[in-house]
C-alpha cells in the first residue's frame, strides 16, 4: 500500500504507527504531538517562513520526521541522558532537504541565482 505522507498530508499517527511497528492505537495522541514537534524542529532548522504543505511535500521532509519521531517516541524519559540530540542521518536528512528546498523556493521566486549560501 502506498505511503499516505507522499500525497502530501504529512506522516500521520497511522503512518508512525507501521513504521514503529506498534499494535494498537493507544499511542495515537502521543505520536501525533511528536509528529508536530518533529515538523516544527525540521522547519525551524531550515527555514520556517515556508509553509508546512510545502514540506510535507518532499518524501525527505517526511522521512526526517519520521526518523526523529521514531528516536523521540523510544528514547522518552531519557532524552536529557542520550549522548546526541539527533541521530545522524537526521542532522544528513536537514541539511538535504534545506538545499532542495531553498532552491525551489528561489526558482518559484524567479531567482536566477537559487540558493544564497
Amino acid at each position: 500500500m502506498a505511503d499516505k505522507s507522499i500525497a502530501g498530508q504529512g506522516v500521520t499517527p497511522e503512518d508512525m504507527q507501521k513504521y514503529l511497528n506498534l499494535d494498537t492505537d493507544g499511542d495515537a495522541s502521543i505520536l501525533a504531538d511528536m509528529i508536530s514537534t518533529a515538523e516544527d524542529a525540521v522547519t525551524g532548522a531550515i527555514d520556517d517562513t515556508i509553509g508546512i504543505d510545502v514540506y510535507r511535500a518532499y518524501p525527505l521532509f517526511n522521512q526526517a520526521v519520521r526518523v526523529l519521531v521514531d528516536y523521540m517516541y523510544y528514547s522518552r524519559g531519557t532524552l536529557s541522558d542520550q549522548i546526541k540530540a539527533y541521530p545522524p542521518s537526521y542532522a544528513y536528512m536537514i541539511n538535504s532537504i534545506r538545499w532542495k528546498i531553498q532552491r525551489d523556493q528561489a526558482a518559484k521566486a524567479g531567482g536566477a541565482g537559487g540558493a544564497d549560501g
